[in-house]
Protein backbone atom coordinates (compact mmCIF):
# COMPACT_ATOMS: atom_id res chain seq x y z
CA UNK A 1 0.00 0.00 0.00
CA UNK A 2 1.35 3.54 -0.29
CA UNK A 3 1.66 5.85 2.28
CA UNK A 4 3.63 3.41 4.69
CA UNK A 5 0.54 1.60 5.60
CA UNK A 6 0.63 -2.35 5.60
CA UNK A 7 -1.95 -4.36 4.80
CA UNK A 8 -1.91 -7.07 7.80
CA UNK A 9 -1.44 -10.40 6.78
CA UNK A 10 -3.12 -13.60 8.19
CA UNK A 11 -0.76 -15.79 9.98
CA UNK A 12 0.35 -19.21 8.76
CA UNK A 13 -1.37 -22.32 9.87
CA UNK A 14 -0.24 -25.69 9.98
CA UNK A 15 -1.52 -28.01 7.52
CA UNK A 16 -3.49 -30.73 9.10
CA UNK A 17 -2.60 -33.70 7.55
CA UNK A 18 -6.02 -35.79 8.32
CA UNK A 19 -7.63 -33.13 5.79
CA UNK A 20 -5.80 -35.30 2.72
CA UNK A 21 -6.33 -39.31 4.34
CA UNK A 22 -9.69 -39.84 1.89
CA UNK A 23 -7.68 -37.90 -1.31
CA UNK A 24 -6.79 -41.17 -4.03
CA UNK A 25 -3.67 -41.30 -5.48
CA UNK A 26 -2.58 -44.34 -8.42
CA UNK A 27 0.19 -46.02 -7.19
CA UNK A 28 2.12 -48.39 -9.80
CA UNK A 29 4.87 -50.61 -9.89
CA UNK A 30 7.16 -50.92 -12.40
CA UNK A 31 9.45 -53.97 -13.02
CA UNK A 32 11.36 -52.74 -15.91
CA UNK A 33 10.96 -51.96 -19.49
CA UNK A 34 12.57 -52.56 -23.22
CA UNK A 35 12.88 -50.38 -25.99
CA UNK A 36 12.41 -52.38 -29.59
CA UNK A 37 10.73 -51.57 -32.78
CA UNK A 38 7.34 -51.70 -34.06
CA UNK A 39 8.54 -55.09 -36.67
CA UNK A 40 9.92 -56.69 -33.23
CA UNK A 41 6.50 -55.87 -31.09
CA UNK A 42 4.27 -57.14 -33.66
CA UNK A 43 6.53 -60.67 -33.86
CA UNK A 44 5.54 -60.87 -30.21
CA UNK A 45 3.01 -63.81 -29.29
CA UNK A 46 2.18 -65.98 -26.97
CA UNK A 47 5.39 -67.36 -25.10
CA UNK A 48 7.31 -65.09 -26.38
CA UNK A 49 10.20 -63.98 -23.97
CA UNK A 50 10.61 -59.75 -23.42
CA UNK A 51 13.73 -59.13 -21.84
CA UNK A 52 13.78 -56.09 -19.62
CA UNK A 53 16.57 -53.32 -18.52
CA UNK A 54 16.49 -54.98 -14.79
CA UNK A 55 18.32 -57.49 -13.03
CA UNK A 56 16.16 -60.30 -11.16
CA UNK A 57 17.91 -59.12 -8.08
CA UNK A 58 17.28 -54.88 -8.72
CA UNK A 59 14.48 -53.73 -6.85
CA UNK A 60 11.27 -51.95 -8.75
CA UNK A 61 10.22 -48.64 -8.79
CA UNK A 62 7.34 -47.60 -6.82
CA UNK A 63 5.23 -44.23 -8.76
CA UNK A 64 2.68 -42.08 -7.28
CA UNK A 65 0.74 -40.37 -9.55
CA UNK A 66 3.68 -40.30 -12.31
CA UNK A 67 6.15 -39.66 -9.48
CA UNK A 68 9.00 -42.52 -8.22
CA UNK A 69 8.51 -42.25 -4.54
CA UNK A 70 10.14 -45.75 -3.06
CA UNK A 71 12.02 -48.68 -4.36
CA UNK A 72 11.14 -52.32 -3.51
CA UNK A 73 11.24 -56.09 -3.89
CA UNK A 74 8.43 -58.22 -5.50
CA UNK A 75 6.74 -60.26 -2.66
CA UNK A 76 4.12 -62.77 -2.78
CA UNK A 77 0.99 -62.03 -0.61
CA UNK A 78 -1.45 -64.99 -0.84
CA UNK A 79 -2.12 -65.17 -4.71
CA UNK A 80 -0.86 -61.90 -5.37
CA UNK A 81 1.90 -60.07 -5.54
CA UNK A 82 3.22 -56.97 -3.03
CA UNK A 83 6.18 -54.62 -2.95
CA UNK A 84 8.18 -54.93 0.10
CA UNK A 85 9.61 -51.12 0.78
CA UNK A 86 13.39 -51.18 0.41
CA UNK A 87 14.47 -47.65 0.35
CA UNK A 88 11.88 -44.09 0.40
CA UNK A 89 12.16 -40.75 -0.69
CA UNK A 90 12.81 -38.59 2.03
CA UNK A 91 9.98 -36.28 2.48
Amino acid sequence: MSGGLSAAKPGLVAIDRTLFDDVKVEVEARLGSAELTIQALMALGAGSVLPLDRDIADPVDLYVNGACVARGEIVAVGDRFGIRIVEIASS
